[in-house]
């Protein structure tokens, strides 16, 4: 998404510190375009960690749907129009670049 892309560029491309809540009010209003009204609403939001309950569900959903264990690890699936094709893939660890190049390559072909 254009704001998963503004914070990975922000963090590895200039070097910004995307823990902090005024780092991400700043990609807010300077990358995503939000409003005063929408960047104060966003700060509050983020200093009262109003979703934390809703994160702690998906990061227990996904441990228990994918057996995870420990970081990192890494869940890759095919995706045709939002309808997912098949059962994504889960590993965990670090992985050679083959790895990953194999499993591409498999879910490129269910989408051809």
């Amino acid at each position: 998404s254009e704001c998963n892309a503004a914070i990975f560029d922000a963090m590895y491309e200039r070097g910004e510190n995307v823990s902090l809540v005024d780092t991400l009010v700043k990609i807010g209003t300077e990358r995503l375009g939000l409003s005063t009204c929408e960047a104060d609403d966003l700060k509050v939001y983020l200093e009262n960690n109003v979703g934390a309950r809703d994160v702690m569900k998906d990061i227990q959903s996904g441990r228990r749907k994918y057996q995870i264990q420990g970081v990192p690890f890494f869940v890759i699936g095919a995706v045709d129009g939002g309808e997912s094709l098949g059962q994504p893939y889960g590993f965990s660890g670090a992985q050679d670049s083959s790895t990953f190049v194999d499993i591409f390559e498999e879910l490129a072909g269910k989408l051809a």
